[in-house]
């Protein structure tokens, strides 16, 4: 009977959530080519074509979505038995701290790369506003903090560039000239500074429409109807569009990671939270 070969399962299931190689590889500590070969390799033995690959994308084959779950399985099972049985290496926490509007509906996608690719650590997340995530950093609360900061700051590693647009629901009621019905989080915030000082530059009227504390909840606003809001272009809420009407342009932020971790703990890290913002 033919066996499954563990390294070439976990750059399979690895592959699979990030939808590519290189970020695959930088999780695992293997190289686009090593990962890809794996793949090969994986495929040869099943028989069967797992991975459909472009030049912009990588996506699962029916038969690589059948394999998946098991591979999950098989991988879970294996990492399971190593806790168990290596009693000197205990489960270690890593606290981060994650701004909303730079994880935001990303974050399922983040913490399951992280997992594969360190399976031995236990997240300590904390969600939050990029000014007080960076704070819980500075205040030795995280172990890294992974926030979103605008354009030409040098300090934190960078992910990806965060470039800003409008959101508004089609069934939105606001004549133009009318104050923008801002929605945006409370406090302090540099998405909201930066909407409120491109409708200031360009001589518009505004008014708070929503404070929400959260980007989901700012998502459930602009849907709702109520009024207009910036955000990542990754973070646009479902049926809602930049607005064919005379806004500002919103500039580009970049998120930037944050860390005291160790290099290659730091590495995976910063693999993870770059390739769930580039799906």
């Amino acid at each position: 009977m033919r066996s499954l070969d563990l390294d070439q399962l976990r750059a399979f299931v690895v592959a699979a959530d990030l939808r590519s190689f290189t970020a695959a590889g930088a999780c695992i500590g293997a190289t686009q080519s090593a990962v890809s070969l794996r793949i090969a390799k994986l495929e040869d033995r099943v028989g069967r074509r797992l991975m459909a690959r472009t030049p912009r994308s990588v996506g699962l084959t029916p038969d690589g979505t059948r394999l998946l779950s098991h591979a999950r399985a098989i991988l879970a099972a294996h990492d399971r038995a190593l806790v168990e049985l290596e009693s000197g290496e205990a489960r270690a926490p890593i606290r981060l701290a994650i701004s909303d509007h730079a994880a935001g509906n990303r974050l399922a996608t983040a913490l399951a790369g992280l997992r594969l690719a360190l399976p031995l650590l236990i997240p300590e997340v904390s969600v939050g506003l990029s000014t007080a995530m960076r704070e819980a950093y500075d205040r030795e609360d995280a172990d890294a903090a992974i926030v979103r900061q605008e354009t030409g700051r040098r300090d934190g590693t960078i992910l990806f560039d965060d470039p800003l647009a409008w959101a508004v629901a089609p069934g939105l009621d606001w004549n133009e000239g009318d104050p923008v019905p801002l929605v945006a989080l409370h406090g302090p915030c540099g998405v909201k500074a930066s909407s409120i000082q491109a409708l200031d530059a360009a001589g518009l009227p505004w008014r708070y429409a929503f404070l929400g504390g959260s980007v989901s909840a700012l998502q459930a606003a602009v849907q709702a109807g109520l009024g207009i809001a910036a955000f990542g272009r990754r973070h646009l809420p479902g049926g809602c569009a930049s607005p064919d009407r005379d806004l500002p342009h919103l500039p580009t932020g970049q998120v930037v990671l944050h860390s005291r971790l160790d290099g290659p703990t730091r590495r995976i890290l910063a693999a993870a939270f770059a390739a769930a913002g580039e799906r």
